[in-house]
């Protein structure tokens, strides 16, 4: 897929932290449909917008095209964890 200017570039989902939009920008990808994330408050890779909330939101945009795959996509529900996934630590802790 040929990446769109960035007048052709839509609002998908927005989201609280740039953490959530960087996940949901994954998921997108792995689906082959490009995203990126725009924020008028994100600070940097680790900065306060990254994993904490943002005051402004922090909005996912996909090509105009791809809006309704795009959001079928991310309304998918998430599979279940594999039984023979090994658990966290909280979870070992407790056992």
């Amino acid at each position: 897929m040929t990446v769109p200017r960035p007048a052709e570039w839509v609002p998908c989902r927005s989201y609280g932290s740039e953490l959530e939009a960087h996940i949901a920008a994954a998921v997108l990808d792995a689906a082959g449909i490009p995203a990126v994330i725009r924020g008028n408050d994100i600070a940097g890779l680790f900065g306060a917008g990254f994993q904490l909330g943002s005051a402004r939101g922090v909005l996912l945009l996909v090509p105009g095209p791809a809006l309704a795959a795009a959001r079928s996509v991310l309304a998918r529900p998430r599979p279940p964890a594999d039984e023979d996934d090994e658990p966290g630590p909280a979870a070992r802790a407790s056992a």
